[in-house]
């Protein structure tokens, strides 16, 4: 295929594909997997600084680039690929667009190696502005509308945006660990809320956290889980990045 700089599509969120570059750039080269790539400028970044790459993009419109190797992937079912085959995944804004989240975490936990990265990003339904939002409407996103009948594809739609409650346990339980977790910026309106509500969000996990966790097995494990669903970057940030480590397994 042949596609003039006119024809490509634009790239999405490039500020978050620099947030993850910046995250991933010092890391010894090796192979990775964008998914979903979208038409794979990240993966594209990724060869041309000395990694073997992958993209994987449900959408075979946007398989544009002739020096790529792309695969058709429905993140909601089993990837077609080896156990261990890649030493770092990349999502960018991809797991609040498919069904099966949990399944789609277990599969990265497959295809990993042991020690393997996985990079994530999500939008963050978990910030005080986006939890006033779903008291007053019922809707995370904004405006609150339904998704058109006449998409033409339900997966370009946020079908399943996830609590960063959630997204935590599904890691967890699928074999990782946050080693880190960070977001784009603090939003203003999340920020003003903040001195308001987080004294009561805190008071309210101490006292859940001293009945069923303190002085209990992993009670320091569970400690460090309290203190990120109460951090900024939960609580005011625009989006929910975390680098999990592949643990178990």
């Amino acid at each position: 295929m042949h596609t003039t700089k006119k024809d490509l599509p634009r790239k999405h969120n490039p500020q978050l594909h620099d947030l993850i570059w910046d995250l991933l750039k010092d890391k010894e080269p090796g192979v990775l997997l964008d998914i979903p790539s979208g038409p794979g400028y990240f993966a594209q970044h990724a060869i041309r600084n000395g990694f073997q790459a992958v993209a994987a993009e449900i959408d075979e419109s946007l398989h544009c680039f002739d020096d790529l190797e792309y695969k058709k992937i429905d993140m909601s079912k089993a990837m077609p690929f080896d156990d261990e085959s890649f030493d770092y995944i990349v999502s960018i804004e991809g797991i609040e667009h498919i069904e099966n989240q949990f399944l789609f975490l277990r599969e990265c936990f497959r295809i990993l190696k042991p020690g393997g990265t996985l990079y994530l990003t999500t939008p963050n339904t978990s910030s005080l502005a986006n939890r006033l939002r779903f008291l007053i409407t019922g809707a995370h996103d904004s405006p609150p509308a339904p998704i058109r009948s006449d998409t033409p594809n339900i997966y370009f739609e946020h079908i399943n945006r996830i609590p960063f409650h959630r997204l935590e346990t599904f890691l967890r339980f699928s074999g990782f660990a946050i080693e880190k977790l960070t977001t784009h910026r603090l939003k203003k309106g999340s920020l003003f809320l903040y001195p308001f509500i987080y004294p009561f969000a805190k008071y309210r996990y101490s006292k859940m956290f001293r009945r069923h966790f303190s002085g209990k097995p992993d009670d320091e494990m569970y400690r460090r889980i309290v203190e990120m669903y109460l951090s900024k970057a939960v609580l005011c940030g625009s989006h929910i990045v975390v680098v999990a480590r592949k643990v178990s397994g």
